[in-house]
């Protein structure tokens, strides 16, 4: 991944009430598990070009320079085709992820994630971030557009 140094990570799924996809399984493969636990329940911040934050970005540029950034890291993961780019990316996940595995993940997930879905606190909990991003479009909109 490439990314700004101006840039950062965050997961503010749990803070909606939900389950962040299959981070909880990932996550901690590539920054330990305290990190990972303080990324999904605490709301910690990652900015990209703190020691941390390379643990999950693989290059950090000056914001002007992402986009150059970008076309170079497709044309070297490229180069040999995107067939063996793809076989690649497959080899690596089935050696740190094996398929039971996801799956076992992926019924928890789906569990849980449902629990969540019909739980009044997430219901609650979007309707206050609704809320409170409503208000602030109508402060950030010009006079015209009300």
């Amino acid at each position: 991944m490439v990314a700004g140094s101006d840039a950062y990570l965050a997961l503010p799924a749990r803070k909606e009430g939900i389950v962040p996809g299959a981070a909880n399984l990932r996550l901690p493969r590539f920054v330990g598990d305290r990190l990972a636990r303080q990324l999904i329940m605490m709301e910690r911040r990652l900015d990209c070009a703190s020691a941390e934050g390379r643990l999950i970005c693989d290059e950090v540029v000056a914001p002007d320079q992402v986009e150059v950034a970008v076309a170079d890291a497709v044309a070297r993961m490229t180069s040999s085709g995107v067939v063996s780019a793809a076989a690649n990316r497959r080899a690596f996940r089935v050696a740190h992820e094996p398929l039971n595995l996801f799956r076992q993940y992926l019924a928890v997930y789906a569990r849980d994630q449902a629990e969540c879905h019909f739980s009044p606190a997430l219901i609650a909990n979007l309707e206050a971030h609704w809320r409170a991003r409503m208000s602030n479009a109508y402060i950030d909109c010009p006079t015209d557009c009300a």
